[in-house]
């Protein structure tokens, strides 16, 4: 990963002192790598890194990680992480191997999209560069990979990473040689929300109501049964 040298001001100020949780930070903004990636550069676990945005002037507790992170800035050249490319910098070998291949595939713009893994839309805004949502790091790296297949292996290679994703694509209940096929989420069905859905039938028949049943005899109402009832004690007569 070739790396320019950081601001001369900033390294020159670390000369004097020790390194703080703020550097780290400061070592992702120059990189441009993402939190995960930082954080296996320095071999840190993600809970540890977040504890350091969160004391920004304490101590890097690890000496190792705080040696490592100098080393990281003053010698730009000792960074071992590969530099993912843009989609703009690998879609011409893409293209090239799209019209020599003999495999029949979709129009141009859906067989890249499908082989990274997403869609036609997302290839038109990847070329254009433009839109909140970057290129997704999986892709990344994934176009890293198809640059090197191609440049050591040409199209032979990239058509086995095809039936690759033929195979995945069956698994998922999908066909990559269909042209019905141009994403790779599966969409819910299509429900109108046009009128009112449809009411139910009627019954074939109503209930008949029911009769009234006649009083109890004895013509008051019927107590409901349960507990009997108790008669009261029987008055006594007072005793002399």
């Amino acid at each position: 990963m070739a790396l320019t040298l950081p601001d001369p001001g900033q390294i020159a100020s670390l000369k004097d002192r020790a390194l703080r949780g703020r550097d780290l930070l400061f070592l992702r903004q120059w990189t441009g790598l993402s939190i995960a990636d930082c954080c296996y550069l320095l071999g840190m676990p993600a809970v540890r890194w977040h504890h350091y945005q969160k004391h920004p002037d304490g101590l890097i507790d690890d000496a190792g990680v705080a040696l490592l992170v100098r080393a990281l800035l003053t010698h730009p050249e000792a960074h071992f992480l590969p530099r993912f490319p843009e989609f703009a910098e690998v879609e011409p070998a893409l293209r090239r191997a799209l019209r020599q291949s003999a495999r029949p595939l979709p129009d141009p713009d859906t067989a890249l999209g499908l082989v990274l893994g997403r869609d036609r839309s997302s290839v038109a805004r990847w070329r254009r560069g433009t839109g909140a949502r970057k290129t997704p790091p999986p892709v990344r790296r994934l176009l890293l990979v198809l640059h090197a297949v191609l440049a050591d292996h040409g199209v032979p290679g990239f058509e086995s990473l095809v039936e690759r994703a033929a195979l995945e694509a069956a698994a998922r209940g999908f066909d990559l040689d269909s042209p019905a096929m141009v994403t790779w989420m599966r969409r819910a069905p299509y429900r109108s929300r046009r009128g009112r859905p449809p009411e139910s039938p009627p019954p074939d028949a109503a209930p008949e109501p029911r009769e009234a049943q006649p009083p109890a005899a004895g013509g008051g109402p019927k107590r409901s049964r349960g507990r009997p009832r108790q008669r009261p004690p029987e008055a006594t007569e007072p005793h002399g």
